[in-house]
């Protein structure tokens, strides 16, 4: 099952670089070749991009991808204040979202203004405010920190231009203050 789910990966990679058996890796080859095609999830995530990682989490049964969810809704609770289910549609949301903003980063696209799925409501705030189902308590708060502290530099270095740079992220007025608030009490 590996052995095709990674085949089929790179076909719809299309990257030069992973031409030859396995994406040229040897390490995969190794794992295909001497250990009956059992590659750890551990070795296949070593080569994959992160939108191949959301590909092949949303190729799996859905067995796996619960256990995935719970195991998202486990770190959650064990973190934070108070539990938060999180469902398999909800991380196929987020995942797609987050794939979307980092390769807009990636590419040195404009982020702060584009919109997943040309929605108003996936923007980039939505992304970071998607980063708190999936990381703990602690690493959240430090995100969203720096990232209240890069909006803050932003709009105090363009006031004429603070509520459309807001706007254009998502976020209304008061809601950096109260989500942090929001979030240490959580």
């Amino acid at each position: 099952m590996i052995d095709k789910v990674f085949k089929r990966i790179l076909e719809l990679d299309g990257n030069p670089r992973n031409r030859g058996d396995y994406g040229g890796k040897a390490y995969i080859r190794h794992c295909m070749e001497d250990h009956n095609g059992q590659v750890p999830l551990w070795v296949l995530a070593n080569h994959l991009s992160f939108g191949q990682t959301v590909w092949f989490f949303q190729v799996q049964s859905p067995a796996v991808r619960l256990a995935v969810a719970e195991s998202f809704t486990g770190l959650y609770a064990d973190t934070h204040d108070g539990p938060r289910r999180i469902t398999i549609k909800r991380l196929d949301s987020i995942f797609n979202r987050l794939v979307f903003y980092r390769n807009l980063c990636a590419h040195d696209e404009r982020c702060y203004c584009a919109r997943y799925d040309g929605r108003a409501n996936e923007n980039v705030y939505q992304a970071i405010g998607d980063l708190g189902y999936l990381l703990d308590k602690d690493d959240y708060l430090e995100l969203f920190g720096r990232f209240s502290a890069l909006v803050a530099r932003a709009t105090s270095a363009m006031p004429s231009r603070r509520q459309a740079i807001l706007s254009a992220m998502g976020v209304r007025e008061r809601e950096l203050a109260d989500r942090a608030e929001i979030i240490l009490r959580s």
